[in-house]
């Protein structure tokens, strides 16, 4: 069958990524500044914030990415939301051990939320200036495979763009700043710090597994409407899915054929258990990067039919 042309739109971190070793630095950082910060030791401080996260993972529709009051995604989707669910846990402390750690934090930053975020950026920072590299297993020969079968991939991440650049060039793999005027006909482009968690100020949600999910992301709407692609892929529903859903719910002219979901270890119940079964659920519910060949064989044999995946 000759391949026509077809357009991924992927997510970067947890997709092409093993993202656990960068987010367990973040946590390493966030208990050293705590032991410093409170003159505790360093095993208290782990003990403590163990607690926290299991009382914060006990009510995870409470916790998550908050924007402008409304969360733009839930903690027990999203890998690197925890430091943010840490940071409201704290805020909301009237009583210790939470309360040690809130008045601590705030005689060097504005906020908890503030302290977090320095946590995260420099340790993510420091992460990539090591020169580490963490591509999932495979990532490359499925790169590979894309680009041999006329396959373009547009990469739109909140992770800065120099990040998916560099960690694919390692691989030998030129990725191309999607905002560079040059980039138009690049097979692989990168759009970092892409601003999927940016809400409008008209609320917009739909609902997922008994979740509601907000899906006006005006960021990630533009871009996605520059693309137009074929597919999207990401591994958390709320920031990668729920607007092409949405789009494709109303017909949106750039809406994508298939959504796509990268299954990790993580991903809950709420997000999973609907895949494939409602037009306004994601489609396929994807084990590993290396399934990712078989899809886009799968969805482009349903473009060339004009047929949807539900």
């Amino acid at each position: 069958m000759t391949n026509s042309p077809f357009h991924l739109v992927s997510d970067f971190d947890g997709v092409w990524t093993e993202p656990a070793r960068e987010l367990q630095a973040v946590h390493a950082t966030l208990i050293q500044e705590l032991a410093t910060l409170t003159t505790r030791p360093l095993s208290l401080v782990e003990e403590d914030i163990a607690g926290f996260i299991q009382k914060i993972l006990e009510k995870p529709e409470c916790f998550g990415w908050r924007i402008q009051g409304r969360f733009s995604s839930y903690v027990d989707e999203d890998f690197f939301a925890l430091p943010t669910a840490i940071g409201q846990f704290l805020e909301d402390a009237t009583s210790s051990p939470e309360k040690v750690y809130l008045d601590a934090l705030l005689t060097k930053h504005e906020s908890a939320l503030a302290f977090l975020d320095s946590c995260y950026h420099k340790t993510c920072d420091r992460f990539r200036s090591d020169g580490t590299h963490d591509l999932t297993r495979g990532a490359e020969r499925v790169l590979e495979w894309l680009l041999a079968h006329q396959v373009q991939i547009t990469f739109v991440s909140n992770a800065p763009v120099e990040k998916i650049i560099d960690w694919f060039a390692a691989h030998g793999h030129p990725v191309v700043d999607g905002r560079s005027p040059a980039s138009s006909e690049a097979p692989l482009r990168a759009y970092g710090r892409a601003g999927k968690q940016f809400l409008s100020n008209k609320p917009k949600s739909l609902v997922f597994g008994g979740r509601e999910v907000q899906v006006d992301r005006p960021d990630y709407l533009a871009l996605l409407e520059q693309a137009s692609p074929d597919m999207v892929i990401g591994d958390v529903l709320s920031l990668d899915l729920a607007l092409p859903l949405w789009m494709r719910q109303e017909k949106h002219p750039a809406a994508p054929i298939a959504v796509a979901l990268m299954h990790l270890k993580q991903s809950p119940d709420w997000v999973t258990r609907d895949i494939g079964k409602t037009p306004h659920a994601p489609d396929f519910l994807v084990p590993h990067i290396t399934s990712l060949p078989r899809l886009v064989t799968q969805v482009r044999r349903m473009k060339s039919a004009g047929l949807a995946p539900v």
